[in-house]
């Protein structure tokens, strides 16, 4: 019978026992000395056993633990009513089955009889079983991709030596062999040069790249705008070169790696003096702002101190479709006889940041310049060799 609206619904006995046997979660009633007084069928199929063998049981016997040690801690929690309310639990059952529960109980009053602890059981043991095989999975992709970083870190080094001794016997050749080689063999000779300069750029990049989260430093206190002014100042030339002028705000201390704050720096600012606009003087202003990470968003559910870093230009911009896309490995917007570079420098800038627990995101239009918006903590929340 459902109740009419305005009337309230009143419990009745058949009502408990109603949701008593249909309850996709294990229930039982335990007394005070540790014997169970009642049992659901969710229950029975939960533990292995029918009612016949549980109801008037020790509680200990479903388990393989011994009888006394659980028998006292029952008996003692119970006395001083100090259950725990809710928690998850591995069992080992009789039957030799390991199972995970979800816990939770609770003490039923009732009047003129004995007090009785309901607990109500439920499996999580896919749950839990999944949950471990993804542990797995992203232990070993962990391990996958640190080997990765180390494979491209040796191969980059080995190679650096054999295109070396190309690009020096390349300009020796160039140099004595020049007349003799006629207009055809130099224009060869100098398509070789040009690549392997391309590929000493790619495996610097690449070492770059592999360094960020294979060879960690350490944190360390950085002074942003220090860090941001020496950046400028090595690229003076460039600067001076397309006639273009970089702002830097009022930048904190925070913790980080030195040289991949630097490092940082200078992909973002020579990114943006590369693709200006012709016949625009590039402009790069860069600021930053404190704000909280909110707390359900830490590991240890309190709010950290943050700040937004900026690095914003007058540029060429780019379609916002194109947002993810920049960040990847090798990706390029402009064909290579367009904008120099390997398409190397923003996917190294998103390592650093997430190296440094942060984020990076980029906001442009075609014609009206790009701002990457940087979030990095004041304080790094994890040992140095995370």
């Amino acid at each position: 019978m459902i109740a009419s609206a305005g009337v309230p619904f009143t419990p009745t006995e058949e009502a408990f026992r109603f949701i008593w046997e249909h309850s996709l979660d294990g229930m039982r009633l335990t007394n005070e000395e540790g014997i169970m007084v009642m049992v659901n069928d969710a229950f029975c199929r939960l533990v292995g056993k029918n009612r016949e063998e549980l109801i008037n049981q020790p509680l200990s016997m479903i388990y393989q633990t011994d009888h006394a040690p659980v028998m006292a801690k029952h008996i003692d929690r119970f006395a001083a009513r100090n259950v725990e309310p809710l928690f998850e639990r591995e069992l080992f059952l009789w039957h030799g089955l390991k199972v995970w529960f979800e816990l939770s109980n609770s003490f039923i009053e009732i009047p003129g009889q004995a007090t009785l602890l309901l607990s109500l059981f439920r499996d999580i043991t896919d749950r839990r079983q999944a949950e471990e095989k993804l542990r797995d999975f992203t232990a070993r992709l962990e391990r996958s991709n640190r080997e990765l970083q180390d494979f491209a870190y040796v191969a980059s080094h080995d190679l650096q030596e054999p295109l070396r001794k190309v690009t020096v016997f390349g300009d020796r050749l160039k140099t004595k062999f020049s007349p003799a080689l006629g207009d055809e063999g130099r224009d060869y000779l100098d398509r070789m040069l040009k690549a392997t300069d391309r590929m000493q750029s790619l495996i610097n990049d690449l070492l770059t790249y592999s360094r960020v989260a294979s060879k960690p430093q350490g944190f360390a206190a950085v002074d942003l705008a220090e860090a941001a002014r020496e950046v400028v100042s090595d690229l003076e030339g460039r600067i001076e070169q397309v006639n273009g002028k970089v702002e830097i705000g009022a930048l904190p201390v925070i913790e980080a790696e030195s040289l991949q704050i630097r490092q940082l720096f200078q992909n973002l600012i020579g990114n943006a003096l590369k693709f200006h606009r012709p016949g625009t003087k590039p402009r790069v202003t860069i600021e930053a702002a404190y704000f909280a990470q909110p707390a359900h968003l830490t590991a240890d559910g309190k709010p950290h101190p943050m700040i937004r870093l900026t690095v914003a230009d007058n540029g060429i911009g780019f379609d916002e479709k194109y947002a993810e896309r920049i960040f990847q490995v090798f990706q390029r917007l402009h064909s290579r006889a367009a904008y120099e570079g390997t398409g190397m420098g923003l996917a190294i800038a998103r390592k650093i940041v997430e190296r440094h627990h942060g984020s990076i995101a980029a906001q442009s239009k075609p014609g009206e310049g790009t701002t990457f918006i940087i979030t990095l903590p004041i304080k790094q929340q994890t040992p140095n060799n995370s």
